[in-house]
């Protein structure tokens, strides 16, 4: 299995060339008014230094960027936004430490699912400098029932001065358009706004509880950190705070508003993925010193190698923080130290039954370890195995083991996962060595995204092609488009 690295997943599309190509964020989503309008708000910002400056009218250097995006249903364009982004104007040319730019769109439109079609291009650079990408979005805003915006994250929150771009509910909000919480970024700001909740609960109160869950185990982290909101019902109503990550270890989270009735009832749930870096936060073992072990299920589990493939066996369900203790100190840790983790590792996920859920989760290892293991490998040690273990079986395989000119390869379909759906896992043989297959791409949030995953699938037939050309040429009997799309 290859290393699970802490993955900076972006909102991000780049041209083929990744050191001179325009690079741009792209952020969308969807809200509405007062009255349930829907719109989609789009967001765009420039890489400063990826575009090319020419003079214009003024005889001052300027960026243009040509943007571009067809908002499609069923084939048909619903509506384009078309127009041109232009760079702050400059008195030379050198791209050295231009600053990016940035823009926001509103466009209405009616309730449905849509596929966006963005196009982007670097007018000064002719036609080497274009960017292309695709995405869906879905606008529901019933009028019968309580709908929301969906969370949105900040990089920082301050009282507004002045106006300005990012500037919302009164705060000053730079979106954090990548996902990613950088070390030195305390606080995660977030908002979200809630509709229609004084047609359907009346004049009274609607709560939240907004709190941060690891992405792997599904747990709520450091419950200190819990906010409880409460706001009379309204058209619109929003709830706008922010979490502390001071001490929030490295890894994959999801940022969580429960929202709730005046009677305590739950209305929905909302929750957004982020990660977070943050490599001084390590595993304390002293965490566990006033854990007890006697008269449980680990008191006489005193054999190490046991112990530690017991351990070992945990990281596809461990969080990001465990995984890291697992591959640098494990071998160094007392047994002692060891049981405590174990069992302290089952009292969290299940507090009635710690024993019940490890021979649960043992017995899922067994069969991964029929499934996908061998003599040389166990089978939780896979991609395929870890992948099973942490998310569970999927709904739908497709196995392509013997394509004449792709190598051999399975595509996983998960119909919904990690509040996600339609989510696919490549998984491929790079060397033909029989069972042990490699992740090569998955569409879900922190897991390996390698676009060119379709070049690398027939890449012993086409080694002339550029490697970030995403799209092989095509060839009778290929199927992978159709693999992706409908299995």
């Amino acid at each position: 299995m290859k290393k699970i690295t802490l993955l900076i997943i972006m909102l991000l599309a780049m041209a083929a060339s990744f050191a001179q190509g325009l690079k741009t964020f792209i952020g969308h989503k969807a809200y509405c008014s007062n009255n349930l309008q829907p719109y989609i708000e789009f967001t765009f910002i420039v890489g400063g230094n990826t575009v090319q400056y020419a003079l214009n009218d003024q005889k001052k250097y300027e960026a243009d960027v040509e943007i571009q995006v067809d908002m499609m249903h069923n084939d048909t364009l619903v509506k384009q936004l078309h127009y041109i982004l232009s760079s702050d104007q400059f008195n030379d040319s050198t791209r050295a430490g231009k600053p990016d730019f940035a823009d926001i769109q509103n466009v209405p439109m009616p309730q449905g699912e849509y596929f966006l079609y963005f196009y982007m291009k670097d007018l000064n650079s002719g036609d080497t400098n274009v960017l292309k990408y695709i995405d869906r979005i879905l606008l529901d805003f019933p009028e019968d029932k309580i709908s929301t915006s969906k969370i949105s994250l900040y990089k920082s929150m301050s009282a507004a001065k002045s106006q300005g771009l990012f500037v919302r509910y009164g705060y000053n909000l730079p979106p954090l358009y990548s996902g990613f919480v950088p070390e030195s970024q305390y606080t995660l700001p977030f908002a979200l706004e809630v509709y229609n909740t004084r047609n359907i609960l009346g004049d009274s109160k609607v709560k939240a509880k907004c709190y941060i869950e690891d992405m792997e185990t599904h747990l709520s982290v450091n419950p200190a950190n819990i906010i409880s909101l409460e706001k009379p019902t309204n058209d619109v109503v929003l709830f706008c705070n922010e979490f502390n990550v001071f001490n929030l270890p490295s890894g994959n989270y999801f940022a969580v508003v429960n929202l709730f009735d005046e009677q305590d009832s739950l209305l929905l749930v909302d929750k957004v993925f982020f990660q977070k870096s943050n490599p001084s936060v390590q595993l304390n073992l002293d965490d566990y010193s006033q854990v007890d072990v006697t008269g449980t299920f680990v008191e006489f589990d005193t054999n190490r190698k046991e112990l530690i493939d017991n351990v070992k066996c945990l990281f596809p369900i461990s969080s990001f923080i465990e995984r890291e203790f697992y591959d640098n100190r494990l071998k160094d840790v007392p047994t002692d130290q060891l049981q405590r983790f174990f069992y302290n590792f089952w009292l969290r996920r299940n507090p009635a039954n710690p024993a019940e859920a490890w021979e649960n989760y043992k017995s899922k290892v067994d069969q991964v370890q029929v499934m996908f293991g061998s003599r040389q490998v166990k089978g939780y040690l896979t991609d395929r195995g870890r992948v099973y273990l942490q998310y569970g079986a999927p709904n739908d395989v497709k196995e392509v083991p013997s394509d004449p000119v792709t190598l051999p390869y399975e595509i996983w379909d998960y119909y919904y996962l990690n509040n996600q759906s339609n989510v696919k896992f490549v998984f491929y043989d790079p060397v033909l060595t029989g069972n042990d297959y490699e992740l090569l791409h998955s569409n879900l949030y922190g897991e390996v995204q390698n676009p060119n995953w379709r070049m690398h699938l027939v890449r012993r037939i086409q080694t002339q092609r550029d490697i970030y050309d995403p799209n092989p040429v095509d060839y009778w009997g290929n199927d992978m488009d159709d693999y992706w799309r409908y299995h």
